[in-house]
């Protein structure tokens, strides 16, 4: 039996939200603010509001947006948790809903490589040689029956584990609503907090990746860790969906 640990990036990994800091930055605020009122109100899918956003910002000066994505802080306790994970040996993986753009850059600012990243793919394509570059954006980890997210973090996590392992789980928001529901452990803060107390879906409390490794160390202290039952229901639910 493995533990295998699936991580947020977007307000877990950094201290704030950088795709919606993109996006107000680069689009504005106010209409950003709209696109994501049509998301949460269920007008559009979470692609349509990305799309939406890219045709928003048209062409990005890629100095410009590599400086600014850069700049973004990461919870200074995170480079311990992945050395924590590495000394144990312990699969790791970050699982977003945003772009892989910021997150390598991101990443690579603090000095960290190596790591196992599911993400949105946005490409910055220089026109005529330039730093003006023109953007696309694809979504490799789409599931074609949800509009929820644009990348499934459910499907990532189940496609990466198996029947025997145990799934941990750390995040903070909207999109981590749904994978939660299928992880053993969760580690929960702000408004993921307030979801797992309402759909009483038991989970640590954590302030930042020291805590997590703390309370890591304790449950992997114990002779037997045990599947959430909950969590194990769901998760047989959808393989026995597939063909």
């Amino acid at each position: 039996m493995a533990l295998k640990i699936f991580v947020d990036f977007d307000g877990t990994i950094t201290k704030r939200d950088v795709g919606n800091a993109f996006f107000r930055k680069y689009v504005g605020q106010a209409a950003y603010d709209e696109m994501l009122r049509e998301y949460k109100d269920e007008r559009i899918s979470a692609q349509e509001c990305f799309r939406k956003g890219i045709v928003a910002i048209a062409t990005l000066n890629r100095d410009e947006a590599v400086t600014f994505v850069r700049s973004q802080e990461i919870d200074p306790s995170f480079k311990e948790f992945l050395d924590y994970c590495r000394k144990k040996d312990l699969e790791f993986h970050i699982v977003s809903d945003g772009l892989d753009f910021y997150i390598d850059e991101i990443l690579a600012a603090n000095g960290i490589a190596g790591v196992s990243i599911f993400a949105n793919n946005l490409r910055l394509i220089p026109v005529d040689g330039r730093a003006e570059c023109d953007l696309q954006i694809d979504f490799p980890y789409a599931d074609a029956e949800c509009r929820r997210c644009a990348s499934c973090k459910r499907n990532i996590m189940l496609t990466h584990s198996g029947d025997e392992d145990l799934i941990a789980y750390v995040g903070e928001g909207y999109s981590d609503q749904c994978p939660v529901q299928y992880a053993d452990i969760v580690f929960a803060k702000d408004a993921l907090q307030t979801y797992c107390q309402r759909e009483n879906i038991s989970y640590y409390l954590y302030d930042s990746f020291r805590d997590v490794v703390e309370r890591l160390d304790v449950l992997l202290a114990k002779k037997r860790l045990r599947k959430r039952l909950a969590a194990e229901m769901k998760r047989k639910e959808i393989f026995m969906r597939e063909p």
